[in-house]
């Protein structure tokens, strides 16, 4: 059995996290190697695992990624996460839509591919926009990573530049969300292993444009509401797929003192490794171990 770790091109060998899960493997005495996804779709075979790690970029070109995905699954290679989680976790609207009773920020879905001139971009963004109780919201498109294009618009500002650039990428299918201002002081990411928080980071805007740190949470300082929202998504992948993911990421925002879920990250997720204290990192590279 090989252990492929799957990067992107232009991060192979060079993300730090993907460099400490290969060096443990080894350690274990496996065949470990970081390669694309492409690559590994040439190579693997059905006895091998495969983890999906820093794979950013795979929403420039989706269709490819599924594809690549699906080769793997009639090959009979294991995929961590598993082939479900993946497939259910690109489209958000989707997952957002089931998992809308757990706190999930408001989001609806709002496309402009039949719109033929901008102004008509505006006036359906106000329209849409109707049901959240704010000026200020967030669009993005329905199957993103990494911060892209998500664009900030507000109403009582010039909003000439977003409107060009859902213009330009019109094709495209979008969601809206109120803009929660609270995320200029950060958002918590739980890293969960198996269903079970590992730890938190505070992620803070700028992180990758301007450098800056996160700040480690200890498990224990993890706010008890948010462990019951994480509760609650345990629950619906048991029911819904009967497993949990084995790596996993849950974004949560503070909005007037409750936190919201911003997102679940079973594709490629961050999980941080090089913020965090080495006992607990080798406490998840421990649980890592059963793949």
């Amino acid at each position: 059995m090989n252990i492929y770790i799957a990067s992107s091109e232009k991060y192979v060998e060079k993300i730090q996290e993907d460099i400490y899960l290969r060096d443990f493997y080894k350690k274990k005495g496996f065949i470990c190697e970081i390669l694309t996804l492409k690559k590994i779709v040439e190579l693997s075979e059905p006895s091998d695992r495969v983890i999906l790690k820093s794979i950013w970029g795979y929403h420039l070109n989706y269709e490819e990624f599924i594809k690549q995905i699906l080769i793997l699954k009639e090959r009979k290679v294991k995929l961590i996460n598993d082939y479900n989680f993946i497939l259910w976790n690109v489209n958000k609207i989707n997952y957002m839509s089931e998992l809308k009773d757990i706190n999930f920020i408001p989001t609806t879905n709002i496309n402009f591919k039949d719109i033929k001139n901008k102004t008509d971009i505006d006036k359906r963004i106000l329209r849409t926009s109707k049901i959240f109780n704010t000026d200020k919201f967030v669009i993005k498109p329905n199957v993103s990573a990494s911060g892209y294009l998500t664009l900030k618009y507000d109403q009582s500002q010039n909003n000439n530049e977003v409107i060009s650039l859902i213009n330009d990428n019109k094709h495209l299918d979008f969601i809206i969300q109120p803009y929660r201002p609270s995320i200029s002081l950060g958002e918590l990411s739980v890293i969960l292993i198996d269903g079970k928080p590992m730890y938190g980071v505070n992620r803070f805007p700028g992180i990758f444009t301007e450098g800056k740190d996160v700040e480690y949470i200890n498990v224990e300082q993890i706010p008890g509401g948010i462990k019951n929202q994480i509760n609650e998504i345990n629950n619906f992948f048991i029911n819904k797929f009967e497993s949990l993911p084995k790596i996993s990421r849950v974004d949560f925002v503070n909005n007037d003192f409750k936190y919201e879920i911003m997102e679940i990250e079973l594709i490629d997720p961050d999980l941080f490794f090089r913020f965090i204290p080495n006992e607990v990192l080798q406490e998840c590279l421990k649980k890592m171990s059963t793949i």
